[in-house]
Parts: C-alpha cells; sequence; structure tokens
C-alpha cells in the first residue's frame, strides 16, 4: 500500500495557531481559514460557504438597531437562508454592538435573515435582501413587541446580552483590544474580570477558553466552554471550540457530538465540515467521514483543500487506488508548497502505478 509521510497523518492538535481557533477577540473577521499547513496546524473552525467562485461571491455587512433606532448592546442571534431552500437556515451571532459581516454570499442571491423576539424588547424581525454588488450592507431595524401577553418564556440569549452590566463589556472589550497588541496576560485578567462581573457572558468565556487553549490549558478551556453551553446550547463559537478543545486532547468521541452540533447550525460551513470529516477518519469511522469530507471540499474549495488529504488516505486504506489518487492530485494542485509536497508526489506516482489494470 502506498505510504504517505507520518508527520502529515496527525499534526500535533496542541500546537494550533491562535488565529484559528474560532474567536472573535483574536480575529476580526468572524471566518476562519486553513491554518498554514507548512507549520502542520491542524484546523480553523469557522467559513462561510463559497458557491461556484470566488468572483461570485461578495461580503455582506450587517447591522441590527433596537426598534427605538439605537445601536444594540449585546450578541443578537439570527438566522440566515437563502432563496428557494438553495442555502439551508444557518445561525449566527453579531459582535457586542449588534455588528456582523457575512462572507463569501452569492452575488445576485437573495437571502432571509430572521432575529427571534425576545420576548421583552422587540417582535420577531424579517429582512430581505439581495447581494447586488461589493459592499453590500443590510441595516435591520427591530420590530417593536406589540404585546408581552407571550413573554412568558424562559429568559432567552438575547435578554442574558442585554443585561450585561456596562463594566462587564468594559473589562471583555478590554480584553479584546489587549489581545490585539499581543499582551495575552492582561486579556487573559480582563476576561477573567468580565465573566467575575457577569458569570453568564458567554462571549468572554468563549474568548477566554480560545486563549487558554493557545496556552495549553485545555481542562481549564474545556470547563469555561461547557458552562457557556449549559447557558446557551446553540453559541455556535463555544460549540465549534469545545469541539476542538476535546479534539486537541485526541478525544475523538468525546468532540463528534459538539461537531456534529455545529454543523447543524451552519450547515453551509466547510471548515466545520472539514473539521468533523477529519475528527472521522482519526476516529476509524471513514464510512460517514466520506460525504462529510466531500461536501466540506464542495464548500470551500482550496480553502478545505485537507479534506482531500484525508479523502486520499480514505481511499487508499480501501484500496480505491484510482480515487486516490485523484484526491491527492488535487490536493497536491491546490497546496503545492506543502512542506510534505515531495514525499506526497512520490505516493502519488505510486498509487497511480496501483491503479493501472
Amino acid at each position: 500500500m502506498p505510504g504517505y509521510p507520518r508527520c502529515s497523518l496527525l499534526p500535533n492538535p496542541k500546537t494550533l495557531h491562535p488565529a484559528h481557533f474560532f474567536s472573535l477577540a483574536s480575529c476580526k473577521r468572524q471566518v476562519y481559514h486553513l491554518p498554514n499547513v507548512k507549520k502542520l496546524w491542524l484546523l480553523p473552525l469557522l467559513g462561510l460557504v463559497i458557491f461556484c467562485s470566488y468572483a461570485s461571491a461578495e461580503n455582506v455587512r450587517v447591522q441590527i438597531y433596537a426598534p427605538n433606532g439605537a445601536r444594540m448592546e449585546g450578541n443578537i442571534r439570527f438566522r440566515l437562508s437563502g432563496e428557494d431552500g438553495d442555502r439551508p437556515p444557518e445561525v449566527f451571532d453579531t459582535d457586542t454592538k449588534g455588528s456582523c459581516i457575512l462572507y463569501r454570499m452569492t452575488l445576485g442571491m437573495s437571502y432571509t435573515l430572521v432575529v427571534e423576539s425576545d420576548g421583552k424588547n422587540w417582535a420577531t424581525t424579517t429582512e430581505r435582501f439581495y447581494v447586488l454588488g461589493a459592499h453590500t450592507s443590510v441595516t435591520i431595524n427591530l420590530r417593536p413587541l406589540e404585546s408581552v401577553a407571550s413573554s412568558a418564556a424562559s429568559v432567552s440569549v438575547a435578554e442574558l446580552n442585554q443585561n450585561i452590566p456596562r463594566a462587564a463589556r468594559n473589562a471583555y472589550g478590554a480584553a479584546v483590544e489587549q489581545w490585539a497588541a499581543g499582551d495575552l496576560d492582561r486579556a487573559r485578567k480582563s476576561f477573567q474580570r468580565a465573566i467575575e462581573l457577569y458569570p453568564e457572558f458567554i462571549e468572554a468565556r468563549s474568548e477566554l477558553a480560545v486563549l487558554l487553549m493557545r496556552e495549553n490549558d485545555n481542562a481549564g478551556a474545556e470547563a469555561l466552554l461547557r458552562r457557556a453551553l449549559e447557558i446557551d446550547n446553540a453559541a455556535v463559537r463555544a460549540t465549534l471550540n469545545l469541539g476542538l478543545c476535546l479534539y486537541r486532547q485526541q478525544r475523538y468521541a468525546d468532540a463528534l457530538p459538539f461537531l456534529e452540533r455545529g454543523v447543524q447550525l451552519q450547515p453551509m460551513n466547510g471548515h466545520a465540515h472539514m473539521l468533523l470529516g477529519i475528527t472521522l477518519v482519526l476516529s476509524g469511522d471513514d464510512a460517514r467521514a466520506e460525504p462529510i469530507l466531500l461536501r466540506a471540499y464542495e464548500q470551500g474549495g482550496k480553502h478545505c483543500a485537507r479534506a482531500q488529504y484525508y479523502l486520499s488516505r480514505l481511499y487508499t486504506r480501501q484500496k480505491n487506488y484510482l480515487r486516490a489518487a485523484g484526491a491527492l492530485e488535487l490536493y497536491l494542485h491546490d497546496l503545492p508548497d506543502d512542506p510534505d509536497a515531495e514525499s506526497l508526489r512520490a505516493t502519488l506516482t505510486k498509487l497511480r502505478a496501483a491503479a493501472r489494470p
């Protein structure tokens, strides 16, 4: 059986670069790219779907305002879906100022954005918009709540976010700035202060967990993320970060439910599919991994090239050398500068030879 370079099989999950965690503080954009394979950092967590080609995709800025026109103070959750069911619903959270950037939206396509009522301050608000060109901007003015008769439900995530004390927000904002400046010690303390002031501050917990994972404190990160999901079981960042945290500990079976949940919340997220597919491969579940890795590459293209590498390994194990060669060839086409490129090309030659009748 053709061999693969040992170091490419299982990059050390403990050496992930901080910019590739699912974090708002360590990355300005809410989309996460494939790590530099020269360093063998393993996986990103989020990205938005790429439908046909990069030339047909645009970024869309969303800003949500309160019914009185004031800028929101807190993370607002919304659902996004494409026209005619072409894009299944996905869940997103804004930043703490009600703002969000949606990356690689298909040019010319219409989308529907829905913000559910918090039961106290605004009614469910639906907005349909078209991506008409570069720099498309969408402004959502939440509808006023006409009646509070249906507000007997339990405390919502939106309400939790709106109740964040100003001092906790300030501590969180300081932590983000300190992180951006490279002062991780002060950032850690500021995140901790934000959580002390408001224990249900989900974003602060998630960001602090990312920082702790960066410092290889996986146990501390896991505790923070599990508590965040107790508060809000649909928090996408916390869900995927917990999957990553467990993966970093090589607890693949424990990681899978959270990665599967993350894919359910964002079904068009190629990077989330790739992370799930690779974890399945490492768990020995090739049958489930194959369609997920294929979908990851379909959605993310060369940004999810690593999916093709693991598909090649999977097909090699199945002795389907023709498909293995095709997947590895595509991987090398997308990432010709892989540090193991020379050995992989030798493997590709062996695969092609094995595929001949």
